[in-house]
């Protein structure tokens, strides 16, 4: 009589394995979405430098022979990178020595190969990212830009690491 109204004992441990199956799937799905939403709302950098002068425009060209950039041989280095490539750090000294203050600075690291093409290059933005006050006049900055080298390119490839002026901005 009673056999009819209880479960058997492995019907009961099977309803319980898959209920903590379904939880487990919805919090690793509710989890995923709270990641998405939260990558989607995070306002995204910008790889370049806003409102800046350019190559080209008056300004920087009239400006740019004012801002010299030191890179001594010590200042190259090479490091391996985690996924078995390598990148190399070159790092330089910015001086302003024009009659203006720099509140933006945007300079390319370009790795070039042997017959002077550029192989690789990474943008940087040292001024207001790394330093936020301006580049006055007469002053001196350093920056460093690391270039991540492409997987077919040995060292021996590379003739030159270097780093440009690209754009300036104003106050």
């Amino acid at each position: 009589m009673f056999e009819n109204v209880l479960k058997p004992e492995k019907t009961v441990a099977q309803s319980r394995g898959r209920a903590v199956l379904w939880g487990g799937t919805a919090l690793v799905l509710l989890l995923a979405v709270i990641i998405f939403l939260f990558a989607r709302s995070k306002p995204q950098e910008s790889l370049t430098l806003q409102g800046a002068a350019r190559a080209g425009d008056a300004e920087f060209e009239a400006y740019k022979s004012k801002v010299e950039i030191e890179i001594t041989p010590d200042d190259k280095r090479v490091y391996d990178n985690m996924i078995g490539m390598f990148q190399i750090a070159v790092r330089a000294k910015i001086h302003n020595r024009g009659d203006r203050p720099i509140t933006g600075l945007e300079v390319v690291g370009k790795m070039l190969s042997l017959d002077d093409k550029t192989i690789s290059q990474r943008i940087s933005i040292p001024i207001p990212r790394a330093r936020l006050e301006p580049l006055k006049p007469g002053e001196t900055m350093r920056v460093s830009v690391k270039i991540d080298a492409p997987s077919k390119i040995s060292e021996n490839d590379i003739k030159d690491v270097t780093i440009e002026l690209q754009a300036l901005k104003f106050q």
